[in-house]
């Protein structure tokens, strides 16, 4: 393509487009508070929505030898309690590094090992806290990941590349700079915490929830409960903040649907602040080994 003139005015200049005021077709419903986020969706099974309140790991890693439920099945309100023993190990997605539920694993601090379902989130909440775990620690499990060196994941994506001898002009650098440099993990905290309302019938799922990806949703909630991606409608009309952390299905969508398929009514699951950041996606933390060799002038040879 040729570009031998100017391009003269365009949209953009006689401010067509740019630098005009358009109204957001969802800012209304928001600026107002009518936007129906995912665990205020009062327009879906409202009569028989149940509250799930998540029962998470006290330990980082090991193994979970027992759970006592019987306090907490006895507590008002409670219709049902459903443990990760009471399963094998639900499927994993390529986009998930620790299975999400199912098994007597232990492979993240507040990893969910339960619900509680009840006719209210207080009678949910407090009956979780009634529930007896005891463990097994891994105590060999080493967190320094300082001295540890990574294989990269994907040569295509972040292949190795050097040019010329770096350490014989390192060496013969009469100015030399190293050092490691660390910055820490980053957890999104967004405004709307993880959330999601599931329902069955006829063997079909449907879960509204917030989400920013529908179809690697849907796709990976299939691959999780090992069913197929036709009998799962996922709705996700609104993000109260997502930041990536949104990207992928977490647990809540997990525990209200096998939550709503064992009491044969909708039930509701929200993330409680404290264990967002440990059941979620963060910004990594990073490790960086920087070495430069420059003559007395600066200039980096």
């Amino acid at each position: 393509m040729l570009f031998d003139k100017p391009a003269g005015s365009n949209a953009a200049d006689k401010k067509v487009v740019l630098g005009q005021a358009v109204t957001r077709i969802d800012g209304p419903l928001k600026t107002t508070g009518l936007a129906p986020y995912a665990y205020e969706r009062h327009d879906v099974s409202a009569a028989e929505q149940l509250y799930g309140y998540p029962v998470v790991s006290g330990i980082a890693k090991g193994r979970i030898l027992s759970m006592d439920t019987t306090k907490a099945k006895a507590a008002p309100g409670v219709v049902d309690v459903i443990t990760t023993l009471d399963m094998d190990r639900l499927g994993k997605t390529n986009f998930h590094y620790a299975y999400l539920f199912g098994g007597d694993q232990v492979e993240f601090y507040h990893q969910a090992i339960g619900v509680v379902v009840a006719e209210t989130f207080e009678k949910a909440r407090a009956a979780a806290n009634l529930i007896e775990t005891k463990y097994m620690a891994d105590t060999s499990a080493d967190f320094d990941f300082s001295t540890q060196g990574r294989e990269l994941a994907n040569q295509d994506v972040e292949p190795e590349a050097s040019v010329g001898d770096f350490e014989t002009a390192f060496r013969a650098a009469p100015v030399k700079l190293d050092e490691t440099y660390t910055t820490p993990g980053q957890s999104h905290t967004m405004m709307e915490p993880h959330a999601s309302i599931a329902e069955w019938k006829g063997g079909k799922l449907s879960l509204w929830t917030s989400n920013q990806m529908i179809e690697w949703g849907r796709q990976a909630v299939a691959t999780i409960l090992d069913m197929s991606p036709d009998d799962i409608l996922l709705d996700s009309p609104y993000i109260g903040g997502g930041f990536g952390a949104k990207l992928f299905v977490r647990v809540d969508a997990v525990l209200a649907a096998l939550a709503a398929r064992k009491t044969g009514r909708s039930v509701k699951v929200m993330l409680p602040r404290p264990i967002i950041a440990n059941n979620t996606a963060h910004r990594a933390g990073t490790i960086q080994k920087i070495r430069i060799g420059a003559d007395q002038d600066g200039r980096i040879i």
